[in-house]
């Protein structure tokens, strides 16, 4: 079809400014990969450089039931890789003055419980808050969080039922979707519109990500939606369906394409400046230990070298995204195999390319 040729040519035409030595080297990515590409689930992969797609290949299979194959404009759901876009979302508003890091969570969400001490924004940014995981606690009437239909707000309102916080905030650091899912619902009470609305408004139109939304709507029509596949264990494959249209600390489906788009960002200050791109890579200390989170990301390091990066995973669904600030250098693996290890895949990439 016509996007696939166009995106074909987009990659031939960044191969060609590609020194031959590296060529070699992206060859040899390619070789990590080649085993999937076969009539089985599989993967699309990026390599962005200095702002350019250098290299974007699918492998394996989309859809079973119709033989599709992957490309690298396939939509995935791309799981925890949403949380670094609802943060951006959340560090808008802040250089909006429309809130602040230090607002407690009441100022926005007035239902939301006293505890003994205040929850802040900041608290919900950076995992340290107390609420625990939404998936731990029980649902009312022995309902499934992994089989039965829910919303966001089922989860936050089972969460806030809870008569404590795990830890007073800021004390001890614990994932937690639920943070995500309220900083979601703070950016809707705030800009009077949609979360869904709102990141298509401000992030993904701004920056020419058209294939990427925050799916709010189990029955929606998504194209070159990717189907994501756990294994049996006879070894065949069953899909992961989603039955939950939850949103903030997941729920983005998104393309390698347009992921390049968003790692291009960070170096463009496309989004907001400079400032905004700093906001989205500071860190906060508290009264633990850990202190590499960022705005839904975690800085890191690969062989000596700087790293801000983030994993998702769901049902049917791998994803691992990771920059090298200094290198100008970022890898995109996503894949829709539940046990497709996308983080491992994305450091092997990273060996290659670093060579």
């Amino acid at each position: 079809n016509t996007r696939a040729i166009l995106a074909f040519q987009q990659t031939a035409d960044a191969l060609a400014r590609i020194p031959d030595t590296q060529l070699r080297e992206l060859a040899r990515v390619h070789s990590i990969f080649a085993p999937y590409n076969r009539a089985a689930p599989g993967y699309a992969v990026g390599v962005v450089q200095q702002g350019r797609l250098i290299y974007a290949r699918g492998f394996g299979r989309a859809n079973l039931d119709h033989d599709l194959p992957i490309t690298p404009s396939s939509v995935f759901n791309v799981a925890s890789l949403a949380k670094q876009v609802t943060a951006a979302a959340i560090a808008i508003l802040i250089r909006r003055g429309k809130l602040s890091l230090e607002d407690e969570v009441q100022r926005h969400l007035p239902d939301f419980p006293r505890y003994p001490g205040p929850v802040r924004i900041k608290h919900l940014v950076y995992m340290t808050s107390g609420l625990p995981e939404y998936y731990t606690l029980p649902r009312p009437g022995g309902k499934s969080w992994e089989r039965d239909y829910f919303t966001t707000d089922d989860a936050i309102r089972v969460v806030l039922q809870q008569p404590r916080l795990q830890f007073p905030p800021g004390t001890r650091w614990a994932y937690s979707n639920t943070n995500y899912m309220l900083l979601a619902t703070i950016v809707e009470r705030v800009s009077g519109m949609p979360f869904a609305e709102f990141t298509r408004r401000e992030i993904f139109a701004p920056l020419g990500m058209t294939s990427s939304h925050f799916n709010t709507d189990l029955g929606a029509v998504i194209p070159n939606r990717v189907t994501g596949y756990n294994v049996n264990p006879d070894g065949s494959y069953r899909q992961g369906i989603r039955r939950s249209p939850h949103f903030g600390g997941s729920g983005l489906f998104t393309s390698v394409e347009d992921l390049a788009r968003w790692s291009r960002s960070f170096e463009t200050h496309a989004l907001g400046g400079p400032e905004l791109t700093a906001l989205l890579l500071s860190t906060m200390r508290f009264q633990h230990d850990k202190t590499n989170d960022a705005f839904g990301l975690v800085w890191g390091n690969h062989r000596g070298r700087r790293t801000v990066w983030y994993e998702g995973g769901d049902l049917g669904f791998s994803s691992y995204m990771v920059r090298l600030p200094d290198d100008e250098l970022t890898v995109i693996v996503l894949s829709n195999l539940g046990t497709g290890r996308a983080a491992e895949h994305a450091r092997r990439v990273l060996d290659v390319v670093l060579k």
